[in-house]
């Protein structure tokens, strides 16, 4: 028997409501005092078994969330890409942040509501863009890839980003969704939208509209056929001087603490260097 067949056995426990119980008990009153001892043992033993079994729903809830893959736990950092997943990515016409004329270009595969993703906003990425991005070290650019199985609101989260980036405030939009996570919603957008003195009525109605519905459709089949399943992922590579597509050239998946990122990053650029200097000669 596997391991989640067996749980859903156990499960098979019945749930007795708190009126359930106090029905049963409550007749008990007018009984001698072993009936008592006997009805006090019987309702322990149930709420015991309605402990083991909500301790049995949160363990298939995991169980289903590891088999859909929707946040990976992190893996090696710095990973070569699979040659079966090397295909040029499409940048053009995604949010960026530094010099696009930068060495190296880091794309984030991210959904506003993995936790994964924002532990690495929260710890990692100001690290990233101090050390990086702020520096013209690394081009950084975001691609949409919302878990639609797990976050019914993330969707539309990716949507109010977009359209804050039509009032230049993509970014601000980006990390207020992040510090928000477990709020998103239509009525928190425009209050953020408002907090960032964007037009409201125009920010309402692109959220409310199919705008950016499928430049988000477009990342998730990019990622898909790339074989990305969660979030977040990170692919590093060089620079295209036209700046409309990269092809990876490693990988780092998972909320990788800034050690992995730096060591990663750090011998692409000297890979570029030794490049540029190379052609130079």
């Amino acid at each position: 028997m596997t391991r989640f067949h067996s749980i859903v056995a156990r499960c098979r426990v019945p749930a007795l409501s708190g009126a359930l119980i106090l029905a049963l008990a409550v007749p008990a009153l007018a009984q001698s005092q072993p009936d008592l001892q006997a009805m006090s043992q019987e309702l322990a033993r149930l709420r015991e078994a309605q402990q083991a079994m909500a301790k049995d729903v949160e363990a298939i809830r995991a169980l289903l969330q590891q088999a859909m893959g929707p946040h990976p736990a992190p893996a090696a950092a710095g990973a070569a890409m699979p040659a079966a997943g090397v295909q040029p990515l499409t940048i053009a016409g995604r949010p960026s942040k530094g010099n696009p004329r930068a060495r190296l270009t880091m794309v984030e595969y991210s959904d506003y509501e993995c936790p994964y993703c924002g532990q690495y906003i929260a710890q990692v990425y100001p690290q990233i863009d101090r050390e990086y991005i702020a520096t013209s070290k690394v081009q950084y650019v975001f691609k949409n890839l919302p878990i639609e199985q797990l976050h019914r609101q993330t969707f539309k989260a990716h949507v109010a980003a977009a359209c804050a980036g039509d009032q230049q405030r993509y970014w601000e939009m980006h990390d207020a969704l992040f510090r928000d996570q477990r709020n998103l919603t239509l009525d928190r957008f425009v209050e953020l939208a408002s907090m960032l003195k964007l037009d409201p009525v125009a920010f309402r109605a692109c959220v409310e509209s199919t705008k950016y519905e499928a430049l988000i459709r477009e990342d998730i089949r990019e990622a898909q056929n790339g074989g990305v399943r969660g979030t977040p992922v990170f692919v590093l590579a060089f620079t295209d001087p036209k700046g409309q597509t990269i092809t990876p050239a490693r990988v780092i998946v998972g909320a990788q603490p800034f050690e992995a990122f730096k060591e990663a990053i750090d011998a692409l650029l000297a890979q570029a260097n030794a490049n540029v200097n190379t052609h130079t000669r």
